[in-house]
């Protein structure tokens, strides 16, 4: 079975150096192609070869020129009307405390304080989330979020009202 494989490379590879060889414009000669003499140019008279007119740029006397200033902007404030939030990241949601707990401590040994809630649902089901946070600001929130992608954990954002 081996030696079936290594007969079909060697025999794909001769027929594709084949047909490189046979493409138009390839550098190598043909076999059957006779060699051709190059006869010495005749004395004819020095041809002078047309000036080749080069590129000229105009590009350092236009682009002072075309210079353009910006309009001035006043920095964005939040107004007071736009609600303030804190960030909770939810990590997770399990049926068991005990594995809402070992997800906790996992998310502890990361440096993050994490909380488990319980959870009622209409139907009688009692589900334990994982909550990491509140943070204050978004970049403390991604700092968190990259703690928690690292140890393979994908939280879901979650935007609640400041208190007070």
């Amino acid at each position: 079975m081996k030696s079936v494989l290594a007969l079909a490379a060697v025999g794909g590879f001769i027929g594709f150096i084949v047909y490189l060889n046979s493409l138009p414009g390839s550098d190598a000669p043909a076999k059957d192609a006779a060699p051709t003499v190059q006869k010495a140019p005749a004395k004819t008279p020095a041809l002078t070869q047309p000036e080749i007119a080069k590129p000229q740029f105009r590009f350092y006397e236009m682009l002072p020129e075309t210079e353009v200033m910006p309009s001035t902007v006043d920095e964005y404030t939040p107004g007071p009307g736009r609600p303030q939030v804190d960030y909770l990241l939810q990590s997770g949601s399990f049926r068991k405390a005990e594995d809402a707990e070992r997800q906790r401590a996992e998310i502890a040994f990361q440096g993050l304080r994490a909380a488990v809630q319980k959870v009622d649902m209409e139907e009688g089901n009692v589900w334990y989330r994982v909550n990491v946070g509140p943070f204050t600001s978004r970049s403390h929130m991604n700092a968190a979020i990259d703690k928690l992608v690292s140890i393979s954990i994908q939280p879901l954002v979650r935007k609640i009202p400041k208190k007070g």
